[in-house]
């Protein structure tokens, strides 16, 4: 091949990306792994791949009040809530976060790859003012249902399994195995196989009765299924985890949200209007779903909002919805905003800066606003302040700034990492007891954004640390984290050692149950 004719670095790029991705036909496959052994940027691109892939389906879980930040200063300490008077309209849940799909891995290649975090969907110039409840159908169409089929071909088996629970827990998590099928874990029993099909773990109802579940379908949107923990037995739904590479411009694509309790969940019905790049979706309708019946009960709209950098939250046992994005254009930025799921009344918390859809890699439907994280019990938050002033692309990572802990309400502001900042932006998480908080998708060294991942991690003590690895999930103890090795394997790591064990290998998208 001629210099003139040999592929662009962007050019090599988005191949690596379609190997990433599967589906290339031999030839192509063997092209880009020829390359790979020689062009270190194109090895960095794909394992920065393959951790947003691990990372972008590492869904959060919500539950009951939680210990939190002092707010006052960086160490960490519990404080009890103040009672509230007992809820008829919803139903006691545990907060179950939007998950995030395949095709997101490719998403995050921009907020990660290009040092931000992310994890698919939407886009910003939007009709500046949100239109009334709409009425809703029963029996929507949009998205097919899906039943977990066993694929046709033949599978891999799996490692040798690893526990990834602490000595004599009960708790119970799923996760993927090198077969691409979903298991659950009890303590340490041997895994259980929940789903035959290529799928991943999307959200833990409340009581764990059902695990909602992503079947992959790229470049379809995948749908979700949920899953009865102890049968087996599975109810589809007309709802999915993603918008798939290129959703057609007109159609209204249904978005899983989280649970509100075992037998009802939130959705997003988000018009797609991708005829232009940066507006490819519409005004979204919030709606409250049966999961037997499928019925949708209208709660409110959203103008714009982010699906990349901190996807919307149930929080309070299902009493507040929080998203980043906006209700009207001429709030002049990104904010944390706080839907009450009773009332449908829309408050704005905290400013994101900058915001747009991002030019992500595997879908056009990629709205952008700076990472956030909340509490499992939503009264505080974690956010960048100042917010980003420039936008991701392939060329350009966003500078990290410092993250503030707060109250809802923008009081007691803190600051846990201080003045520490990584070289690009970061993602904070919660641990799912409020003790910790945790950054991702950076490094704290000198090498430059495209370094090798580390974590910061803010203790109970009052100080942070920094731990070598690519953060892909908390355990439900709070007590250990997963993270993403260099060599493309999950490690645990122990908050209390500081000690590390190497997880079955393959195994991917660990979610524990509330």
């Amino acid at each position: 091949m001629s210099a003139s004719a040999r592929p662009t670095a962007h050019e090599w790029l988005r191949r690596v990306s379609d190997y990433h991705s599967g589906g290339i036909s031999d030839n192509e496959r063997a092209a880009v792994e020829a390359h790979l052994a020689t062009c270190a940027i194109c090895q960095e691109a794909l394992t920065m791949y393959r951790r947003f892939y691990t990372l972008a389906r590492s869904p959060l879980r919500l539950g009951l009040p939680s210990a939190h930040f002092d707010d006052t200063a960086p160490t960490l300490t519990t404080a009890p809530r103040p009672p509230r008077p007992p809820r008829r309209d919803i139903p006691p849940a545990r907060r179950a976060l939007l998950g995030v799909a395949a095709v997101l891995a490719a998403t995050l290649v921009v907020v990660g790859f290009l040092a931000l975090f992310s994890s698919h969907r939407p886009g910003p110039s939007v009709a500046s003012t949100p239109t009334g409840n709409p009425t809703v159908t029963t029996a929507p169409t949009a998205t097919p249902q899906t039943t977990a089929t066993a694929e046709p071909t033949t599978t891999p088996a799996p490692s040798a399994f690893v526990c990834a629970n602490a000595p004599g827990s009960n708790l119970t998590y799923a996760y993927e195995r090198g077969d691409s099928h979903v298991y659950v874990v009890t303590g340490c029993s041997a895994p259980r196989e929940l789903v035959k099909a290529q799928a991943y773990p999307v959200a833990w109802s409340p009581s764990n009765h059902y695990l909602m579940v992503g079947i992959q379908q790229y470049p379809n949107p995948s749908p979700v299924v949920a899953i009865d923990a102890q049968t087996g037995a599975q109810t589809t739904t007309h709802f999915a985890i993603d918008f798939g590479s290129d959703p057609a411009n007109g159609d209204d694509v249904r978005i899983f949200l989280g649970w509100l309790d075992d037998n009802t969940f939130l959705g997003a019905i988000v018009p797609i209007t991708n005829a232009s790049p940066d507006a490819p979706t519409g005004i979204s309708r919030i709606v409250r779903v049966d999961l037997h019946s499928e019925a949708e009960t209208p709660i409110t709209t959203i103008a714009w909002w982010s699906v990349s950098s901190g996807p919307p939250k149930v929080v309070d046992n299902g009493r507040y919805l929080l998203y980043g994005g906006y209700q009207n254009k001429s709030e002049g930025q990104a904010y944390i905003h706080r839907i009450d799921l009773a009332t449908g009344q829309d408050t704005k918390i905290a400013p994101l800066g900058e915001y747009g859809n991002g030019g992500c890699q595997g879908t056009t439907i990629c709205n952008w606003t700076a990472p956030w994280d909340v509490t499992r019990d939503g009264t505080h938050v974690v956010y960048h302040s100042p917010g980003p002033t420039s936008f991701p692309s392939d060329t350009n990572t966003v500078a990290d700034t410092p993250l503030v802990y707060a109250s809802l309400d923008g009081s007691q502001r803190s600051k846990p990492f201080g003045s520490k900042v990584a070289q690009s932006l970061t993602t904070p998480y919660f641990s799912p007891d409020g003790s910790y908080v945790v950054t991702a998708y950076s490094n704290y060294g000198s090498q430059g954004p495209f370094g090798s991942s580390q974590v910061g991690l803010a203790t109970s003590g009052g100080s942070y640390t920094i731990v070598n690895g690519g953060w892909s999930a908390w355990r439900g103890d709070s007590q250990a984290m997963l993270l993403l090795t260099d060599t493309g394997k999950l490690s645990l790591y122990s908050l209390a050692t500081g000690a590390t064990t190497t997880l079955e290998d393959n195994s991917n998208y660990y979610l524990w149950g509330n």
